[in-house]
């Protein structure tokens, strides 16, 4: 990566009716990464000028991986260099089962990009835990942070459905340890139909959010999200130009 990458209430008659009408037609629009300022950047994507001006970029350094033993397998030939945004290094989990080996070379490559002139101000864990299951992986992120410098932040991606079916006790256990989720609202390179209902469904998220958006993909956000004391904004998951 190049150095640089761095409301009042009232009857609906004429010009009221007229708005009401537009705002129902309104069609989602697809993301352009440069109206955003937070990028995922992962294995094989290209640079792409709006990281220029991103304030902030989460890299994605490394997969844990299930083989008898958990085991990293690094995604970035090389450390980045980011002069001009804060930095989250990423890492994919395919299980949660980690081992003492798997927290020292997490914190051994933080300090690599740290050394390298990265301003590294978290880790974050891209894991599909399941909406029933959200209890179990509050336990393992406590020990995540645990293991975590204090200056390090910690935050995770989750799924739409925790919003509108976790179970209360299970989401506010996971605000009890993470600094924020990024609710994912696309599946490997497709958004997922119906977002918008699950979103509806966020007030009962007591944890500081993002949403997560594709970029090309289509975005409608709920009119109730900005007033939403939890939303903390986006991350745009860029992809190569012509994907």
């Amino acid at each position: 990566m190049p150095t640089s990458i761095g409301r009042r209430s009232f009857s609906i008659s004429g010009s009221a009716a007229l708005l009401c009408a537009i705002a129902g037609n309104v069609k989602a629009q697809a993301v352009k990464a440069e109206d955003h300022a937070a990028f995922w950047l992962w294995a094989g994507v290209k640079p792409q000028p709006a990281l220029a001006s991103a304030k902030e970029i989460y890299i994605l350094a490394g997969e844990v991986r299930d083989d008898d033993i958990p085991v990293i397998i690094s995604q970035r030939a090389a450390t980045p260099r980011v002069a001009n945004a804060n930095v989250w290094i990423v890492y994919r989990a395919q299980t949660i089962t980690w081992d003492d080996n798997i927290f020292k070379l997490i914190l051994a490559k933080t300090r690599e990009w740290q050394a390298d002139g990265n301003n590294v101000i978290g880790l974050q864990i891209d894991f599909d835990a399941g909406t029933q299951n959200l209890d179990r992986y509050a336990a393992f992120l406590e020990n995540v942070r645990k293991h975590l410098p204090a200056e390090l932040k910690l935050s995770i991606t989750g799924l739409l459905d925790w919003s509108a079916n976790g179970d209360p006790a299970g989401l506010a256990a996971l605000g009890d340890v993470v600094d924020e989720v990024v609710l994912q609202i696309y599946q490997g390179r497709k958004v997922i139909s119906g977002y918008e209902a699950y979103l509806r469904k966020l007030h009962r998220l007591p944890i500081p959010f993002r949403i997560g958006l594709l970029q090309g993909g289509e975005w409608n956000p709920p009119e109730e999200l900005e007033h939403n004391r939890f939303f903390k904004g986006y991350v745009v998951f860029l992809l190569n130009q012509g994907d």
